[in-house]
């Protein structure tokens, strides 16, 4: 009996050939994948840590409205119309007085003299008790107006500085450069309430947006006597 036919099966030359070339390009191919793949996880890192850091300086608001150029005088000036107008307003509140006492002593109570007179007098001090009214919504709105002049001007500043500077955050604080006496509970209540507890003298723009301040100002009252 004849046994088992082993049948040799010999390789084929096209195939041999091609095996190399296959391995060869897919050893390309993975080396040009992972070089891509590096280089996107590099910018990934890069993008991740550059949107990390943030820029951020400080304002001294309370050193800027102490040194301001032109706020002391403006409020100076409202509070001197102000008191201009309380002795106005005392005078015509001592007139009503009086024209009340003249009343008890000309006119009998009851009459129709004295009805007449009175509501007169009664129309005149709910005039004068208007006009205290509209003084200080006056008054209180000077104030505002002056305050919230000064306020854009120190943002507008702060909004060109941040622009120029790359600066994403500008961060209020208040009376940093005054000297804070332990001693005293005032300074140490403000100390205590700061929201900033630190910052280098670098990232402070304090000086620059208080020299702006004053350059302005000089401009406008020279652009005036000029007129």
């Amino acid at each position: 009996m004849a046994g088992p036919t082993l049948l040799l099966l010999r390789p084929d030359k096209h195939a041999e050939q091609g095996v190399p070339k296959v391995r060869i390009w897919s050893l390309v191919l993975a080396f040009v994948l992972g070089t891509v793949a590096v280089d996107l996880m590099a910018q990934g890192n890069a993008a991740a840590t550059q949107s990390s850091q943030i820029s951020v300086a400080v304002v001294d608001v309370g050193h800027i409205l102490k040194n301001h150029p032109t706020m002391k005088a403006d409020l100076e000036r409202i509070e001197g119309d102000m008191k201009q107008a309380d002795e106005e307003m005392t005078r015509q509140r001592d007139s009503i007085l009086k024209l009340m006492e003249q009343l008890r002593e000309k006119f009998t109570e009851g009459t129709p003299e004295y009805e007449r007179e009175e509501k007169r007098i009664a129309e005149m001090d709910t005039q004068f008790r208007l006009e205290i009214v509209k003084k200080r919504k006056e008054f209180d709105k000077a104030r505002a107006t002056v305050l919230y002049q000064i306020y854009s001007d120190i943002k507008g500043l702060v909004k060109y500085a941040s622009e120029q500077m790359g600066i994403q955050v500008v961060m209020r604080v208040n009376g940093t450069r005054e000297d804070l006496d332990p001693a005293k509970p005032d300074t140490v209540q403000l100390l205590m309430s700061q929201e900033v507890i630190h910052y280098t003298p670098k990232v402070d723009l304090t000086d620059w947006v208080l020299n702006g301040l004053k350059q302005r100002t000089a401009q406008q009252q020279s652009a005036g006597t000029t007129r």
